[in-house]
C-alpha cells in the first residue's frame, strides 16, 4: 500500500492509535509503516494530530467540518512560504480544529498536494492514477503528480522507468517530464526510461500517438516507433525492432536470430548485472530462443548448452563468459 491509498490505510491507523485493532491489522499497520519512508512519515502526521486532540477535553463535540470550514475561509489567501508537507483532507480538518481551539495561527492552505508512487523490488507495482490511467513502475523507479490532477494537464513527473496506459482526455493532456524531456499525450500506451546515470532518455510507443520534446527538438510518435533523447536534447527517432523493451514488466525475454552481443545487452539490462564475451567470435554468434520468468543462473546454463561457453561470477553483479563455438 502507498501514500495514494492513505482514505482507505486511515481508519486503520486510527483504531491502531486506540488500540483497538486485532493482533493481524497491528502485524498489517507495523508492516506498512516499515515498507517505506513515505508510508512511515505519514503515520507520523497522523500520530502527532491524534495526540494533540487527546489533549481536548470534548474533542468528540467538534463539528470538525464547520470549524474547517471558517477556517479555510480566513486562510484561503495567504501567502505563508515555510515548508510544503503532505496531509489527507480529512486530517487537514482536524488539525485545523485543533489550532482554531489553542488559537494557533497554522496556515493549511498551501501544504503540498503530491503524491509519490515508489516501486518496491520484487513486487509488482502497478499503481492506478485518478483520471483511471494506469502504469506499472520498474523496480526503484517514482512517479511524482498532483493529487487529483488538479488544474488543465494531468502532469506526472518521472524518475527510472515505466510502462503507461493512459486513459484519453483531449481536453486534459497526459504529461509525462523525465531528465531534460516532456512526454505529452491525450490516450496512448507507451514505455518510458529516464536514465539517471546517462541522462538519456527512451520512449517506445506501443498505441496512439505522443508528442515528445527535449530542450526546444520535438517528435511525434507513430505506434512501433522509439526516441532517443541525449543528455544535450538531441532526439534521434527510429523502429522499434527489440521486443524486450518491456521484459522488465513482462518478465519474458525473446530472442529471435540475435547475435550474442545483444543479446547480452537485453540480459545485462534484465538482471541488472555485467557481462564480459572473453571470446570476439562468439559476440556474432546468433541466438533464437524463449526465456519465461527464469532465473539468471537458468539462462546462462542454457547459453552453456548452446554455445560450449563456461562463466565464472566475479563479485555480485559481474560474469566472466569465457569459450564459445557457433557451431556447438
Amino acid at each position: 500500500m502507498n501514500i495514494e491509498q492513505e482514505d482507505q490505510i486511515l481508519p486503520i491507523i486510527t483504531r491502531y492509535l486506540k488500540d483497538d485493532v486485532q493482533e493481524d491489522e497491528r502485524k498489517f499497520v507495523n508492516d506498512w509503516i516499515a515498507q517505506s519512508e513515505i508510508n512511515k512519515a505519514y503515520f507520523e502526521e497522523i500520530k502527532q494530530v491524534w495526540d494533540a486532540s487527546g489533549e481536548i477535553a470534548d474533542f468528540d463535540a467538534i463539528d470538525v467540518d464547520q470549524e474547517w470550514s471558517a477556517f479555510s475561509s480566513k486562510k484561503i489567501n495567504s501567502t505563508d512560504s515555510k515548508p510544503k508537507q503532505k496531509w489527507n483532507s480529512n486530517i487537514l480538518k482536524i488539525a485545523a480544529s485543533i489550532a482554531i481551539i489553542f488559537g494557533v495561527g497554522m496556515y493549511f492552505a498551501n501544504f503540498n498536494t503530491e503524491v509519490t508512487l515508489i516501486a518496491q523490488a520484487g513486487e509488482e507495482n502497478k499503481f492506478i492514477l485518478p483520471d483511471q490511467s494506469v502504469v506499472w513502475l520498474n523496480a526503484g523507479s517514482e512517479l511524482t503528480y498532483k493529487k487529483s490532477f488538479k488544474g488543465k494537464t494531468r502532469a506526472t513527473q518521472l524518475q527510472g522507468e515505466g510502462f503507461f496506459e493512459v486513459t484519453e482526455n483531449p481536453e486534459k493532456p497526459f504529461i509525462v517530464t523525465a531528465n531534460n524531456t516532456e512526454t505529452k499525450v491525450l490516450g496512448t500506451s507507451f514505455n518510458l526510461k529516464a536514465d539517471i546515470k546517462t541522462k538519456e532518455t527512451k520512449l517506445v510507443l506501443i498505441t496512439g500517438k505522443v508528442q515528445f520534446t527535449a530542450d526546444g527538438n520535438q517528435e511525434i510518435l507513430s505506434p512501433g516507433e522509439k526516441v532517443t533523447a541525449k543528455e544535450n536534447g538531441e532526439l534521434l527517432k527510429q523502429k522499434n525492432d527489440n521486443p524486450n523493451f518491456i521484459s522488465w514488466k513482462s518478465k519474458v525475454l525473446k530472442f529471435e536470430d540475435v547475435i550474442m552481443s545483444n543479446v547480452v545487452n537485453d540480459i545485462e539490462q534484465f538482471y541488472n548485472v555485467e557481462l564480459v564475451i572473453e571470446n570476439p567470435q562468439l559476440k556474432n554468434c546468433t541466438l533464437t530462443s524463449v526465456f519465461e520468468n527464469e532465473s539468471l543462473d537458468d539462462i546462462l546454463e542454457t547459453l552453456t548448452v548452446l554455445f560450449d561457453i563456461t562463466y565464472e561470477k566475479v563479485g555480485a553483479n559481474r560474469i566472466l563468459i569465457k569459450g564459445g563455438d557457433c557451431s556447438s
